[in-house]
């Protein structure tokens, strides 16, 4: 016998309390979402809902235990994938009582970390900031859409990100174009962008008109291999 779904809206209820109870630094409160979805799927997977009940206090108890655990797990996963926090190895755990160390990058100098300035590059320099800042994009970008499971899901994020003046048609029809079910996709986007921004910002690029920067960015590049 299944779930009904009277059980599994308990459970996102919980979940969803839950991520909002361990994820409340205002600057990481885009992630939230995306933690709940993870949660969501990864308790899903592996038929948790079928094989817990809350017939008992010790039942609810030990279902409350472990979605606070995966909560946790997921939402430093993403920290991980955006570069702000890693695992610590054994010895590291046992020397330092911790499992996880925040991670200090070291910023590119003499580069305004408020946005990409949209002038031409002309020296070396700017040659090799705007190349150095589309690596970075590209990194995050890729860490980032493989965590993401669901394919339709991916190929939206992959067309929004990179080609949205290619397909020249808003975010919302685009997402139905490529066949991608979603109650609000431009809102997911925004959520997505705002990530890559956060990983990309320690190097000194933050994302304020993603699709408008990365067009900039690969002109520039193309002009520079082209006159070299």
């Amino acid at each position: 016998m299944g779930t009904s779904n009277k059980e599994l809206a308990h459970y996102a209820l919980l979940i969803k309390k839950s991520a909002y109870r361990r994820i409340q630094d205002a600057n990481r409160e885009n992630f939230i979402e995306d933690v709940i979805q993870e949660v969501f799927l990864k308790l899903h997977k592996q038929n948790f809902f079928e094989k817990n009940t809350f017939d008992s206090e010790e039942s609810k108890k030990q279902i409350y235990s472990y979605i606070n655990l995966t909560v946790n797990t997921c939402y430093m996963d993403q920290l991980g994938l955006l570069g702000i926090n890693r695992k610590l190895t054994k010895a590291e755990k046992q020397s330092s009582g911790n499992k996880y160390e925040n991670i200090q990058n070291s910023v590119i100098e003499d580069v305004c970390e408020s946005e990409i300035t949209l002038a031409p590059v002309q020296t070396p320099e700017q040659v090799t900031f705007v190349t150095e800042a589309y690596h970075w994009i590209k990194q995050c970008y890729n860490s980032l859409v493989s965590n993401v499971n669901d394919a339709n899901r991916k190929t939206f994020f992959e067309a929004a990100f990179w080609q949205l003046s290619y397909y020249n048609m808003p975010v919302k029809a685009l997402a139905g174009h490529l066949g991608y079910s979603s109650s609000n996709p431009t809102q997911e986007i925004k959520r997505f962008v705002e990530k890559v921004s956060m990983c990309t910002q320690p190097h000194g690029v933050t994302l304020n008109n993603a699709n408008e920067q990365i067009e900039f960015l690969r002109e520039q590049i193309e002009n520079a291999e082209g006159g070299s």
